[in-house]
């Protein structure tokens, strides 16, 4: 039992020493024909596809891929709720304070309202932006 308990006082420590900062999520973004700008938000995020934009997964955002020639793509990238990190953490506080259903229930609670607060409990979609430029006046 002490044994079981070490090793998820260890996990629980390794998870959060990762989970410090704002939380960001890397998005591959590539395009046909390549070399496109994307701009995140507004804001020039890279400067030539296929590149990576690193987004704050507290809100939506929006990208916005240009090419001289082409039509300018707007790609919707939305946050999701998803709590299932967050009552795994949770869960395993619960059971290092005290191991009783109450002290789960609690941790469990807390910890989905702080992760859901800090942006923690998100995941931004799509993950992945494959977008085919058309070539402007085409019609298509």
């Amino acid at each position: 039992m002490a044994r079981t308990l070490c090793a998820l006082a260890a996990l629980a420590c390794l998870l959060t020493a990762f989970g410090c900062g704002v939380p960001k999520q890397k998005i591959p973004v590539s395009t046909d024909p390549l070399g496109a700008v994307v701009y995140a938000d507004g804001d020039r995020a890279c400067g030539s596809t296929p590149c990576s934009v690193r987004l704050d997964r507290r809100s939506d955002h929006l990208l916005t891929i240009v090419k001289e020639g082409y039509e300018q793509v707007e790609v919707v990238v939305r946050r999701e709720f998803k709590p299932d990190r967050a009552i795994r953490d949770g869960v395993i506080s619960g059971i290092i304070k005290g191991g009783d259903p109450e002290a789960v229930a609690a941790e469990t609670a807390r910890e989905v309202d702080e992760q859901e607060r800090s942006g923690e409990a998100y995941v931004l979609e799509p993950s992945i932006v494959t977008i085919r430029l058309t070539p402007k006046g085409t019609g298509i």
